[in-house]
């Protein structure tokens, strides 16, 4: 009956600690898993930022008038002008940090954009450019999209989407206004007239 027992005993010790071990295993596998996830979710709604806030830029651009404003849920938004001497000039970039890269390190990912090109064909390129990168920075990760915005070429003449705003660089939300319209002789890629349909993009 003893040995019984104590046979009982070391069964149950054996099976608890056969559970911990599992469960210790799951839990040491499952955060990357969680991870992952929680990083393609802040992927997604990011996208879906920016996206929407091309949409307006370009639907206010082809109206001639009105107004937007949207929320910058997470992330940061830096808007870059037309004018600006920076490479990143007629550009809005959005910031997110991330627990796990969505994508290699200091690659350039183009999205939704069919080229690269400068200057695009008006009627067949998207008016701007699309793309994503990843830069590690301490123990995380941050997710950086830029919309830049190109001409179109019609062969006679250019249209261009120009940001009309001072650099800015926050959170809260973006005001997107039409502004105007202008006209440069000669300013065109393709030598002919360029215009630009003036965009205000504010940080509030």
């Amino acid at each position: 009956m003893v040995s019984k027992a104590q046979s009982q005993v070391i069964s149950i010790v054996l099976i608890t600690g056969i559970i911990i071990s599992l469960a210790g295993t799951a839990y040491m596998w499952g955060i990357p898993i969680i991870e992952k996830r929680s990083a393609i979710a802040d992927y997604s709604a990011a996208l879906d930022f920016v996206l929407d806030l091309d949409e307006k830029i370009v639907e206010l651009a082809n109206s001639g008038s009105g107004s937007y404003s949207m929320p910058i849920e997470k992330g940061t938004v830096r808007v870059v002008p037309y004018n600006a001497d920076s490479p990143d000039n007629n550009s809005v970039i959005y910031t997110v940090p991330v627990s796990q890269p969505i994508a290699e390190e200091s690659s350039e990912v183009i999205l939704r954009t069919a080229s690269v090109d400068e200057v695009g064909i008006y009627g067949e390129a998207e008016p701007r450019i699309i793309t994503m990168n990843v830069t590690k920075t301490g123990d995380s990760y941050l997710m950086k999209f830029k919309i830049h915005y190109r001409e179109l070429d019609t062969r006679t003449k250019g249209f261009r989407i120009a940001l009309d705003t001072a650099s800015a660089n926050g959170q809260g939300s973006a005001i997107i206004s039409y502004s105007r319209t202008e006209t440069i002789p000669s300013g065109a890629a393709n030598n002919g007239d360029l215009e630009l349909s003036w965009v205000d993009v504010s940080l509030v």
